[in-house]
């Protein structure tokens, strides 16, 4: 399988979360900052010597400082707390690609650990169908050689990620013409899940117990007891 199952983006952890609230404390006061360089540079220009005609500038809410050292030490301010901004905002984006990476093989890694159960169980089924049938050994590579090629192709990828196992068993067992013998399973809670759903539904179809192949078998027990006991 080379698709990675549907990306799900993961929940920002709590240190994420803290420096994205620093991250709208540093663009606030960086936006104050730069509204008292601004009110600064206002009142540098109104003490200018001004024209004959103009009339005299308000006093200066800075008083008689030296408005270019004010502004030069608001400036610095600024630049610094950009500065800060911009090395959080990519600590914060260093932490989400990591994070990001982390949940994707995360994911990745339980896809496949599924698809390797579900291709284990099915292929049981094809080697336990094979011994009763005395099915050819050339037959039986035949149909593993097509599980795996099936689930390469990705056939069954709407259904791997999160689907019941027993219903993917029985689908792909279907799609390769085997019938499961389901008393394999039957220490399995999935495998009982899906055979009384399916009893229940009134459908077992290919997803019926061993036994009720058999013309001379005994009546089925209740579906809810499950597979028969192992005769052995």
């Amino acid at each position: 399988m080379d698709d990675a199952p549907a990306f799900i983006e993961p929940a920002p952890d709590a240190a994420e979360a803290r420096t994205a609230r620093q991250l709208a404390t540093l663009q606030e006061l960086a936006e104050i900052g730069m509204q008292i360089a601004r009110a600064v540079r206002d009142a540098a220009l109104a003490r200018a010597e001004p024209a004959d005609d103009a009339p005299k500038p308000p006093p200066s809410r800075f008083g008689g400082g030296d408005l270019g050292l004010v502004y030069a030490r608001v400036a610095r301010a600024v630049r610094q707390t950009l500065a800060l901004e911009t090395r959080l905002a990519e600590g914060l984006e260093t932490a989400k690609v990591e994070r990001r990476r982390a949940h994707v093989a995360a994911v990745r890694a339980e896809y496949e650990e599924r698809q390797h159960e579900v291709r284990d169980y099915v292929a049981e089924a094809i080697e336990a169908e094979a011994v009763e049938k005395h099915t050819p050994e050339r037959e039986i590579e035949r149909l593993l050689d097509d599980l795996d090629e099936r689930l390469d192709a990705g056939d069954y990828d709407d259904a791997l990620a999160d689907g019941p196992i027993g219903e993917l068993v029985a689908r792909i067992c279907a799609d390769l013409g085997v019938i499961p013998d389901w008393s394999l399973w039957d220490e399995h809670a999935w495998a009982l899940e899906h055979l009384t759903a399916q009893t229940l539904a009134g459908d077992l179809g290919a997803d019926r117990w061993r036994y009720l192949e058999t013309p001379d078998a005994a009546p089925p027990p209740d579906a809810a007891a499950g597979p028969p006991p192992d005769s052995g």
